[in-house]
């Protein structure tokens, strides 16, 4: 799974290089989600590290951009892309313009 260069984290992650690490190389991580925009289907979805890890959606489908610890709070992480969507007036309809360079910025 690609990850984007600037990630978004809930104010509950302590160890944002540990989550990376462990992400790079599939490891799930208790109680992580993560924010991911999916391509084809031009929209984001909250997933478990564990079901991301365990292999639900292919590498090339999508890309990572937050991370919270718990669901509750990666939830408000997603309420929180969007708030700064509406702030800076992008395209409410569509999601791939809610992230700057989202499309062309990410890393692997």
């Amino acid at each position: 799974m690609k990850m984007a260069q600037e990630l978004f984290v809930a104010e509950n992650v302590s160890d944002l290089e540990t989550i990376v690490y462990a992400l790079k190389r599939n490891i799930p991580m208790p109680r992580l989600y993560c924010v991911i925009f999916i391509y084809e289907k031009n929209r984001y979805e909250l997933i478990s590290s564990w079901q991301l890890c365990r292999g639900r959606f292919h590498p090339k489908e999508g890309v990572i951009v937050g991370v919270a610890n718990g669901k509750r709070m990666a939830y408000g992480l997603m309420a929180f892309i969007i708030e700064e969507a509406v702030k800076e007036q992008k395209d409410l309809l569509n999601p791939s313009t809610w992230i700057e360079g989202i499309m062309d910025d990410i890393s692997v």
